[in-house]
């Protein structure tokens, strides 16, 4: 039972790491951490701090802050077009921005973001409270428009194939 197991997941690994494909070279099987093409020319900028340019750490660990006029990642390199400065979600020769296999916002369409970051669902969260003023109700409520209701998806039976 357990070398089923660990053949059956050995068997995902190996998928999975022939699914990925490298960004730098294109290739598939592996990714630009292990990128034999980038190991022999070090200007990707493979294991530096896309904020600082430190070697001692990444950018996830960067407590560094950045002109704003170079950009949010000024030691970063493009995949898609070579320049520093910025990363390929953000290229503007990258149509499809962050959804790689395409699609985009699905609040507003915009590729520049993901939809837990739109801008527009963080101007609908926001509340306004009313003021209470002398003569009005302790528990009077101003009627804002309804919300605009969710659409659901109908209900599809489930198929079982054997």
């Amino acid at each position: 039972k357990d070398r089923r197991r660990e053949s059956r997941r050995l068997r995902r690994q190996e998928r999975k790491k022939n699914a990925m494909v490298c960004f730098h070279c294109r290739e598939p099987g592996h990714g630009v951490a292990d990128c034999p093409a980038v190991l022999e020319s070090q200007d990707m900028g493979a294991g530096i701090c896309y904020r600082c340019g430190s070697t001692e750490h990444d950018l996830s660990k960067c407590r560094a802050r950045v002109d704003p006029a170079a950009g949010p990642f000024p030691y970063a390199k493009c995949f898609i077009c070579g320049e520093m400065g910025h990363l390929s979600r953000s290229c503007p020769d990258n149509p499809k921005g962050l959804y790689a296999e395409g699609g985009g916002c699905k609040l507003c369409g915009s590729v520049e973001h993901f939809k837990k970051d739109c801008p527009e669902k963080q101007n609908a969260e926001q509340v306004t409270v009313g003021r209470w003023t002398p003569g009005l109700s302790a528990d009077h409520e101003d009627v804002a428009a309804a919300p605009a209701l969710h659409r659901t998806q109908p209900k599809r039976p489930k198929v079982v194939t054997f």
